[in-house]
């Protein structure tokens, strides 16, 4: 009996670990994403308050968005245009399906 108790001990503590660091796994996951001018980048969680975008087709870094507080947004880079940087972020911010669902009506109008 005091085996079974044990091993349970133990089992518990070992799936416990794998369901947190399933967790951290995919919540750390790079985000793909293909904006408006047909380029693809990919967004990295930065350790601070950013985010790291890269190039997989081109394989560069394309610079960071930093956010602060109030939700702004600050591209730190030279190759993204206004229009890039603003799908990038309205992706980060989850902006952009209200942006695209705005697009719609406007263009139905």
């Amino acid at each position: 009996m005091l085996i079974f108790l044990a091993f349970s001990v133990y089992f518990l503590q070992f799936f416990l670990h794998i369901c947190f660091m399933k967790n951290q796994l995919y919540d750390n996951l790079p985000k793909s994403l293909k904006i408006s001018s047909g380029r693809w980048v990919q967004i990295h969680p930065d350790k601070g308050e950013g985010y790291l975008l890269y190039d997989p087709i081109d394989e560069i870094h394309i610079g960071h968005i930093l956010f602060d507080n109030d939700g702004h947004w600050i591209y730190d880079g030279e190759i993204l245009s206004i229009e890039e940087q603003e799908d990038v972020s309205g992706a980060i911010t989850g902006h952009q399906k209200e942006m695209e669902a705005l697009l719609k009506t406007l263009k139905e109008e």
